[in-house]
């Protein structure tokens, strides 16, 4: 698999990458959308009605400043790869939910966000999946059977065994990867992370890999890396 792969630092807290491998383009954007706020102060561009509604249903002042952020961020983020304005970022939604672009259809989008980060990804009209995470403590051991088949968490626990040092990495790694394949199906969560196989073996070897993920009769090419303590993957389906 030939790759041309490039991640490089705009500004402090932003980066883009852009991987061409054979026939998928993969161009995404991460950003501390809290600390670009900041930055901006009152120059933040306006939050739309239909943004400020879905901050208003927040009771956690926290995650409500966190989520105004990155809606905001999010459209600024696509709006410079597109060449547009941010007000002119239209979005619209699937039956199951995924988005997609109302006034540029023939390009393909996906955006996560997690403490304060937002990663937008744009495909070129195929399906695309992102998902972004802080890593943080938690129970992994409670997870990996929720989110794993049982080969997959047999697999992930020898790792651990062997790589402890290595093992909560490894795991928001796994988890990125399954659930940025789960948006590119456009169903999300609803297709179900067990149903995505990711072979394990290879989780702590390589720190930006493009793997090969085949889920209900399509293939997906994944990249997935790291930003600092953030987690990143995104997926696009290839036929």
């Amino acid at each position: 698999m030939e790759t041309d792969e490039n991640l490089k630092r705009l500004w402090p807290v932003q980066s883009f990458l852009n991987v061409v491998t054979g026939q998928v383009s993969i161009e995404a954007t991460l950003c501390n959308s809290s600390t670009w706020a900041e930055c901006l102060g009152d120059a933040i561009p306006p939050i739309r009605e239909e943004e400020a509604a879905r901050v208003a249903k927040l009771v956690d002042e926290g995650a409500a400043s966190r989520l105004r952020d990155s809606l905001v961020c999010a459209r600024v983020m696509i709006a410079e790869r597109l060449g547009i304005r941010a007000d002119e970022v239209r979005f619209a939604r699937s039956d199951e939910g995924a988005p997609r672009l109302k006034n540029v259809p023939e390009r393909s989008v996906s955006v996560s966000r997690s403490g304060g980060w937002t990663l937008v990804a744009l495909g070129d009209g195929l399906a695309i999946g992102a998902d972004v995470e802080l890593m943080r403590d938690l129970n992994w051991r409670a997870m990996l059977g929720m989110v794993s088949s049982e080969p997959e968490a047999a697999a992930f626990l020898a790792l651990a065994k062997n790589e402890p040092e290595q093992t909560l990495r490894a795991f928001f790694t796994l988890w990125t990867i399954k659930e940025a394949v789960l948006k590119a199906t456009g169903r999300g969560m609803r297709a179900g992370a067990k149903s995505v196989q990711v072979p394990v073996e290879g989780l702590v070897r390589d720190p930006h890999p493009l793997r090969e993920i085949h889920m209900a009769g399509v293939t997906y090419t994944v990249w997935s890396g790291w930003e600092g303590d953030v987690a990143l993957s995104v997926a696009v389906a290839r036929d």
